[in-house]
């Protein structure tokens, strides 16, 4: 240790210090809530929306990531320790790419579950709860090999958390620089933006094929007899699915933008000094927190199951999240009326009854386009 460092550690916690590690803890803490009670979500309605299960496993990793470089740092700034003796420091810089080649893996599968979802909506809306989970396992386990393959080698260099400079230093900056371990990095960082980013476009441009198929039109060549209303409700839910998963390839696009943004950033540096080492911490949990506020942003689903969750009733007349598809078929008598015409009206949670008619109505998370309001008379 330098004389500045020893200083450091002899003195005690100064306002910046204290500024510094409570911020991390604070900042962690409360996004570690945040993503937890999003994450649980998600796992209750993993059965109805299939997008939600890789979703849910890539949280595993932002949350354990968000411990480790906030929560984690934070303490050892506020206790003046490593927390951890030297010899360890090789064995928890494992764990920490562990989780961190985890989370980028996810992000490949994220994407690709985006895509499935868009492309083969019939076939992804069927997959097994099985089938998911094992593929993001292949996540972690991808992520141990490497881990095991990387790790040993002698180009590898070690970082750890130093509480003096707010942030993790290496035991030899320029070996890392030289022998090749930045170099892998970089390149694993880029491919792993390169294959989302594939699987986005190619996603983002069917959808915009697809842009001016409403629902009405989807369906209406099924709305022919009062036999068929069964055939109805279930295309009903199948198309809602169908949307909700289409939709959340939004957030997962601007994660990934986020994520490349906060590379670019680390790879330019952030200046010199313990500010600059803990403002990298930052942007290494940034990247992890912004994705419980996207998916609250982008997926009314999820907004309105937590709101439901914290214990909130937004009223029933209110139409935030919930509409209505509620199809009116004509009792078989009034084919026999040659003045009856048909009428379609719009209207949300009503139920019209009548002498000659009778409704089925659909309860709807409105994550859909808005032509799924109608009533229609067949």
């Amino acid at each position: 240790m330098d004389n500045e460092t020893l200083i450091w550690y002899s003195e005690p916690l100064h306002l910046d210090d204290i500024f510094a590690g409570s911020f991390l803890i604070i900042f962690g803490l409360f996004f570690i809530i945040l993503y937890s009670l999003v994450s649980y979500v998600m796992f209750k309605s993993d059965k109805d929306v299939i997008g939600f299960r890789f979703l849910f496993s890539a949280s595993i990793a932002d949350i354990l990531l968000l411990f480790n470089y906030s929560i984690w740092p934070g303490i050892t700034i506020l206790f003046k320790s490593e927390i951890i003796s030297q010899n360890m420091r090789h064995w928890i810089q494992m764990y920490l790419d562990w989780v961190w080649f985890s989370m980028c893996y996810h992000y490949m599968v994220v994407a690709w579950s985006r895509f499935a979802a868009i492309r083969f909506p019939n076939t992804f809306r069927i997959q097994k709860r099985i089938l998911s989970y094992s593929i993001c396992l292949c996540c972690y386990i991808f992520a141990s090999i490497q881990v095991m393959l990387t790790h040993f080698q002698p180009w590898y260099v070690v970082f750890y958390f130093e509480p003096s400079h707010y942030g993790m230093l290496s035991e030899d900056f320029d070996k890392y620089l030289t022998e090749g371990q930045s170099f892998f990095f970089i390149t694993f960082h880029i491919l792993m933006v390169i294959i989302p980013i594939f699987f986005y476009t190619y996603g983002i441009i069917l959808l915009l094929r697809h842009k001016h198929v409403t629902f009405f039109e989807r369906h209406k060549k099924t709305f022919n007899h009062v036999k068929h209303y069964r055939k109805v409700i279930v295309n009903t839910n199948n198309s809602n699915n169908s949307n909700i998963e289409a939709r959340l390839i939004f957030p997962c696009l601007f994660n990934t933008i986020v994520f490349v943004i906060g590379q670019i950033v680390i790879t330019l540096g952030t200046g010199e000094g313990k500010w600059a080492t803990w403002t990298v911490l930052i942007l290494f949990a940034a990247n992890s927190a912004v994705n419980p506020i996207l998916l609250i942003i982008f997926s009314t689903t999820i907004r309105q199951k937590i709101i439901k969750e914290l214990g909130f009733n937004l009223g029933n007349g209110e139409k935030v999240a919930h509409a209505t598809i509620a199809m009116t078929f004509a009792h078989p008598r009034t084919f026999a009326n040659a003045k009856s015409k048909p009428n379609t009206t719009s209207y949300y949670n009503k139920t019209i009854k009548s002498e000659n008619s009778f409704t089925l109505s659909i309860q709807h998370i409105s994550d859909d386009e808005e032509g799924l309001e109608h009533s229609v008379i067949v």
